[in-house]
């Protein structure tokens, strides 16, 4: 029993790790691809399946370990792609176990649909409603002439009698060609413009075609039997792949279709596939994507010149922004191969010889250049493209040449439908030592920095020396060498035998990437000094007080300095120089307003410090009057009333009260006023805890804290009844104190319509037979007034 446990724990662990890696791989590939879907963000549901082959692990039910997973993928990817909550697990040969899982994607479709639903022309859904219901034409000829499908489709109008077009157009070849490509654009047919041909049967092109052709390529072996066809390199000779294409027609179950290895070749080529190189030992198809690598096998690159010491070297690296979420998926590559390839070959731009590829490798002999680029195979989130030219070419001739002729083709080629559109490309900058040694990819990781990164640390290097007064601004023409010594430290890498070293960074920047940050630089410089002349004049306009022969001489220098800036050209040459004397005249003119600035805040200090001293003063002496008065006329309380609920006498909330003035006349009439309330309390508590728990006796007498005696409860209880019924207290010839008393709140408190505002509670009446005694009324708030009338039991007022 403990082996087993111990093989179910291991099997637990190890599935979690693969099902985490594989999930993870889709749903970068997901996220890289996500525009292609539309305006909306990819719906993706997990789903476990071979459910029925887990019970020997007894865990059938038990999958913790994926809703982990899938919870900690939601979060990262959550901007990226919707990944549903949970996940469906599975027998897929049980109909009755996949049926919640397909009722749940049709769901989604139908919501999308609603949300969104495309509305395509009337004459094309009726056109591909005829392509689905696979007439015989379309059965027996899964691939068409382009001729043949316009005539095919022309037919198909008349049948149809779509009434969409005048009978003089419906024949025209250009309308015919534009409804053609509109069933090509919504997936009904595949339309190859190169070759014109047209095919009519997408699931034979998808299914029966490419998916069966990767199938037996993955599993091909060359009729001698040595060895499998595994071509590291990604080249088949024709022969080799007319085998193949003959085995996808056998294994094709449609035995009356007959189709041309010729219409075979140029569909794979249409689809950019593969691309075809004649040689003299027989014609091959470079097709990377469909049949296996084989064993991968570490290539060591060299360059295919001769060793000399007048090349140059440098190279650039395109990765993904964010290498977290997104990668180039492992097909961008050799499309891209195939692509750039055939654009270049229908320029005239190279020759078969001058462009070779391999897998993951492309070799470039272009305009004196020698160009290798080379894909990330592993990780797929980079594209390197070393360059290696003669020392007769200018680098930044070289470097612009690469950027505008080939990086910026692959990022073209990576934002299009067929490439990566979800994948923002940055550009590095890769140590030009290892271009020159051709240093292994795995050893380039730290040898790389952002170009932006580097321009960022240049530019502060430059304000900051500026600042300093390290250098002079570059007179004339000059390119500014004196401003521009900023070194970029590459790391050791002892297993490339790369030391550490230094280098400028304009010998890795283009010349103009640096002048954009002179520029930049200058204008900064230019507009703070038309600030700080700003600053001057409204000097003159505010400081008319200060010493007149100083704003005098102020005025002179301002005016010197807006003259000069005026006559200053920016085409000017010598601008940068003139630029360089007047900030040196104007830092002595701000250090002399700084300082007349200086001696202003001070005297302003002293000011301001004599109105804070007074404003204390003056605070004390009324605070001072206040109390004296408080004591002559007296002290400002404000007074609370309680919601009278039969239930639970409680404090209203966020009731304004009413402010009172406690004299020597009143304080003992609110005095006794308190001490009643207190009784009444004290002889509600007394009898609910005697009532309900019979221990009357716990609660203390009233003496026993100096409330007086019994005989003002009594006053207390009568006058509370009397109030509530008859509105005002008679006079008591028991205590002339409850008269004077009643007299004062009487007085003291607002109209009854203004109650309701200060102590927010409303006068209400209870229904005859609710209470004991014959009219009852009370001061309630608006929760107990609610609940009163729910339960029908009184009325307000």
């Amino acid at each position: 029993m403990k082996d087993d446990q111990h093989q179910q724990l291991e099997m637990k662990e190890d599935l979690e790790e693969a099902f985490g890696k594989e999930l993870e791989t889709w749903l970068r590939f997901i996220a890289s691809n996500y525009p292609i879907t539309g305006t909306f963000l990819p719906e993706v549901l997990v789903v476990i399946t071979h459910r029925d082959r887990m019970k020997k692990y007894k865990m059938k039910e038990s999958c913790d370990w994926a809703a982990r997973k899938v919870k900690c993928f939601r979060g990262i990817y959550e901007k990226a792609l919707k990944l549903h909550e949970g996940f469906f697990y599975v027998d897929a040969q049980d109909v009755k176990e996949a049926k919640p899982f397909v009722e749940r994607v049709f769901q989604l479709f139908s919501d999308m649909l609603q949300n969104k639903s495309p509305q395509a022309p009337s004459i094309c859904s009726k056109l591909i409603s005829k392509i689905l219901n696979r007439p015989r034409e379309v059965i027996s000829h899964p691939v068409w002439q382009m001729g043949e499908f316009l005539t095919f489709v022309s037919k198909s109008l008349e049948a149809l009698d779509a009434g969409c077009f005048a009978p003089e157009v419906k024949n025209e070849r250009r309308v015919l060609e534009a409804l053609s490509l509109y069933m090509h654009d919504v997936g009904s047919i595949f339309v190859l413009p190169h070759c014109q041909l047209v095919v009519v049967d997408i699931n034979w092109l998808t299914h029966k075609f490419l998916g069966t052709l990767i199938s037996e390529g993955h599993g091909f072996e060359v009729k001698s039997g040595t060895r499998s066809y595994s071509s590291p390199d990604g080249f088949m000779s024709k022969l080799d792949l007319d085998n193949i294409l003959t085995s996808v027609r056998c294994s094709n179950h449609r035995k009356n279709i007959t189709i041309e290895s010729q219409v075979l070749h140029d569909l794979l080529v249409s689809l950019d596939l593969c691309y075809q190189v004649e040689s003299i030992k027989g014609d091959r198809f470079f097709i990377p994507t469909i049949f296996q690598r084989g064993e991968i096998q570490k290539e060591n690159l060299s360059w295919q010149t001769t060793e000399s010491s007048d090349w140059q070297h440098f190279g650039y690296r395109l990765l993904c922004e964010s290498r977290d979420t997104s990668s180039l998926t492992s097909v961008v590559f050799p499309r891209f191969q195939i692509r750039f390839r055939k654009e270049m070959m229908e320029r005239g731009e190279i020759s078969d010889k001058s462009y070779d590829c391999q897998r993951d490798l492309i070799r470039l002999d272009w305009n004196g250049y020698f160009i290798i680029v080379e894909n990330d195979g592993v990780a797929g989130d980079h594209v390197d493209f070393l360059v290696r030219f003669s020392k007769s070419k200018q680098q930044q001739e070289a470097m612009s040449f690469l950027k505008e002729r080939i990086l910026k083709t692959f990022r073209t080629f990576c934002a299009s439908p067929e490439g990566c559109r979800g994948v923002t490309l940055v550009t590095a900058i890769i140590r030009p030592e290892c271009v020159q040694k051709l240093i292994a990819r795995e050893y380039r990781e730290d040898q790389v920095i952002l170009e932006k990164e580097l321009k960022k640390r240049l530019r502060e290097d430059m304000e900051k020396k500026l600042h300093q007064k390290e250098i002079t601004w570059p007179a004339g023409n000059e390119r500014g060498e004196s401003i521009l010594t900023y070194e970029h430290t590459w790391p050791q890498m002892v297993e490339a035998e790369l030391r550490k070293c230094c280098q400028r960074a304009v010998e890795l920047l283009e010349e103009k990437d640096v002048s954009e940050i002179l520029d930049a630089l200058q204008e900064r410089r230019v507009a703070n000094c038309q600030r700080v002349c700003e600053v001057l004049k409204q000097l003159d306009d505010h400081l008319q007080d200060t010493g007149k022969e100083d704003i005098k001489g102020l005025n002179l220098n301002r005016l010197k300095i807006d003259s000069e800036l005026i006559h200053l050209d920016d085409g000017d040459g010598r601008l940068p120089k003139a630029m360089e004397r007047r900030f040196d005249k104007l830092d002595n003119n701000v250090q002399r307003v700084h300082h007349q600035l200086q001696e202003i805040f001070v005297a302003l200090s002293q000011q301001l410090q004599k109105i804070f001293d007074l404003q204390t003063a003056t605070r004390a002496t009324l605070l001072s009057v206040i109390s004296k008065i408080d004591m002559m006329i007296g002290t400002p309380v404000r007074l609370h009333l309680m919601c009278e609920s039969r239930l639970e006498p409680h404090i209203v909330e966020d009731q304004p009260g009413l402010k009172l003035i406690i004299g020597n006349q009143n304080k003992e009439l609110l005095r006794w006023i308190l001490v009643n309330s207190t009784r009444v309390f004290w002889f509600l508590l007394k009898a609910g805890v005697q009532v309900t728990l019979g221990a009357g006796s716990v609660i203390p007498e009233l003496a026993d804290h100096s409330l007086g005696s019994k005989a003002g409860l009594v006053l207390a209880d009568m006058t509370l009844d009397k109030l509530k019924r008859l509105g005002s207290l008679p006079v008591m010839e028991e205590s002339q104190m409850a008269e004077e008393m009643w007299m004062f709140l009487k007085n003291q408190l607002p109209p009854e319509k203004k109650i309701s505002s200060s102590f927010k509670l409303y006068l209400v009446k209870y229904n005859p037979g609710m209470v004991a005694v014959e009219e009852s009324y009370a001061w309630l708030c608006e929760k107990c007034i609610e609940k009163g009338k729910k339960n029908n039991v009184l009325k307000v007022l």
